[in-house]
């Protein structure tokens, strides 16, 4: 743990100076990255395209003990581990512990000018703000928005039931079962479509509570051949979810739960961190019991690249598999099913200006009076919600052009209409959202397959789409983060540019569409009817009615015309 308060320079601890001064320890800035073992040449200026200046070469370094100079295999560290040379390890998480307690210790976490300073900050707010001041300045609302998400203790999915009419939202599954088993139903046609692969990976991305894989496999269970094919994959990075998921599908308590009798009744005070897997230093030298070296760095479980958990579901027979990435799971035919996914993915916002495509950033509330941050866009629609005063964060610009606006900008506008790009003021992309969709795209081109996306979106590209939901009402953003769902149009014409930009690939994207043609074109209809006829009372005709309506219509939290595949 590298801690910010003082720097105390060390015999031997290499700090960089001026490029001709070579390395220079009196020179420390108050966080340095140490650098151990053999020593970087300089380069002298006039190389650079600089005025030449006398050169002076760098001083020999004092190696400390333990540390080798040679940069092969050192003894020790001067802690009594084995360590490589040229190796460094930072534990950003005690950075922010510090200044969070040292901004604590001066007062309450923020300045008396703040509109927030009559109250300390807290839980998520406090996290945000320590990263803030870490960083000396405003951070992206991509960052924002992933750590209100997924943040191991504080996010938003990461412990708690956040769906149907308890909760924040309603999709499309809770709405009816002929969502899922019409999902089944395409999944279906597309195994025999590929020929009947005698193991089919069917991959569902976001499951929130499995309603809609559970339909999937209650809808199909009849048909033989596919049942058995089938292995089913859950990507979820949240604990809480997984054991919702676990709960649908029927598969049974975990085995580790069996073995401990650990529940929440039993164990009250338990947060579900232990439940999120954290990788393991990779700087670390791990030995085995012959005290040679071991692999070095995360294990595969670790990293997320074995299953979490695993289940047979008691609908279908199936194995069910629980990952927190994509990546985790393994080769073979697979069908891809992303409902509600890509809308959470984080995303960047740009705003035109006289100084071209200047990023909106989030910073601390009061940064900018006090000189901090940029230029305030306090008049932007980011704040059309909410009680700005009692908000702890706001939005400002960017200076100008940030590194992911000269990366991202350009490569989303190219292929765009002239009189449409020169008519944009707002911008939105998701770069997380087009990696996933593009390696979805690899994976298909090597195994076979299919993936279908079904989520709020437009063709794009798109402008200021960030919205939050709490207890099925709109709020600002920026208003208690961490406990409300954040979420952002999908760009569906950068996803389809993602594939047509693969030449050769043999991969090929349809639509967008609405979720109202594309159910109606899988048979919603022909589905209701016999399900109607299976219906004992009025009752049961009303309420499989209603919810066919709302799918096909978009009212009260359902997709319908609002949604695209």
């Amino acid at each position: 743990t590298v801690t910010p308060s003082v720097a105390v320079p060390r015999a031997g601890w290499l700090c960089p100076s001026s490029p001709d001064r070579g390395w220079d320890a009196s020179s420390s800035p108050a966080t340095s990255l140490l650098l151990a073992g053999r020593e970087v040449p300089s380069q002298p200026r006039a190389a650079r395209g600089f005025a030449a200046k006398p050169h002076h070469p760098p001083r020999a370094p004092v190696v400390p003990p333990g540390w080798g100079g040679d940069g092969g295999e050192d003894d020790v560290d001067p802690d009594g581990s084995t360590r490589r040379a040229l190796e460094v390890a930072i534990d950003r998480a005690g950075l922010f512990r510090s200044i969070e307690r040292a901004q604590r210790d001066a007062g309450d976490g923020a300045s008396s000018s703040s509109p927030h300073a009559h109250r300390r900050l807290e839980g998520l707010e406090a996290h945000l703000a320590s990263i803030i001041r870490f960083r000396g300045g405003p951070i992206t609302l991509a960052e924002f928005m992933q750590e209100c998400l997924t943040h191991p203790e504080f996010g938003y999915y990461m412990h708690r039931d956040v769906f149907g009419e308890r909760g924040d939202f309603v999709t499309s599954p809770e709405v009816s079962q002929a969502f899922g088993e019409l999902m089944g139903a395409w999944a279906a046609w597309t195994w025999e479509s590929m020929g009947k692969p005698s193991t089919v990976r069917i991959v569902e991305l976001g499951p929130g509570r499995g309603t809609l894989m559970a339909d999937l496999l209650r809808g199909t269970k009849n048909l033989k051949g596919f049942t058995d094919a089938v292995t089913v994959h859950m990507v979820d990075v949240s604990p809480a979810n997984r054991d919702a998921q676990r709960g649908t599908l029927e598969c049974g308590p975990k085995r580790d739960d069996k073995e401990n009798g650990d529940d929440k009744g039993k164990n009250p005070t338990s947060t579900g961190l232990g439940k999120v897997r954290v990788p393991r230093n990779p700087m670390t030298v791990r030995r085995g019991s012959d005290g040679e070296e071991a692999s070095s760095g995360s294990t595969p479980e670790e990293l997320g690249l074995d299953p979490v958990d695993v289940g047979v579901s008691g609908i279908n027979g199936a194995v069910v598999e629980w990952h927190e990435t994509m990546d985790a799971v393994p080769p073979g035919p697979t069908i891809v099913i992303a409902h509600e996914f890509f809308d959470a993915m984080p995303v960047h916002q740009f705003t035109r200006t006289e100084r071209g495509w200047c990023e909106r950033l989030v910073a601390i509330s009061g940064d900018v009076e006090k000189g901090r941050g940029g230029s305030s866009s306090s008049g932007d629609e980011s704040s059309r919600d909410g009680d700005e005063s009692s908000r702890a964060f706001e939005m400002v610009l960017s200076p100008g052009l940030t590194p992911a606006g000269a990366l991202m900008v350009p490569r989303r506008l190219e292929g765009v209409e002239a009189s449409r790009r020169d008519g944009l003021r707002q911008l939105e992309i998701s770069p997380r959202s087009l990696a996933i969709w593009e390696r979805i795209a690899a994976r298909l081109e090597e195994h076979g397959g299919a993936a279908i996306a079904i989520d709020y979106g437009e063709e794009g590209p798109l402008g200021d789409t960030l919205q939050a939901i709490r207890d099925h009402e709109f709020v600002d953003v920026l208003t208690d983060p961490g406990r409300a769902d954040l979420s952002a149009y999908v760009d569906f014409g950068a996803m389809r540019r993602v594939i047509e930009t693969r030449k050769n690939s043999g991969v090929e994207c349809y639509g967008p569409v609405t979720q109202r043609d594309l159910l109606f074109g899988l048979g919603i209809g022909q589905w209701l009817e016999k399900m109607v006829e299976k219906c004992a009372t009025e009752k049961e005709v009303d309420k499989l009615i209603a919810g066919c309506e709302r799918l096909v219509s978009g009212e009260q939290g359902a997709l319908g015309e609002g949604g695209r595949t």
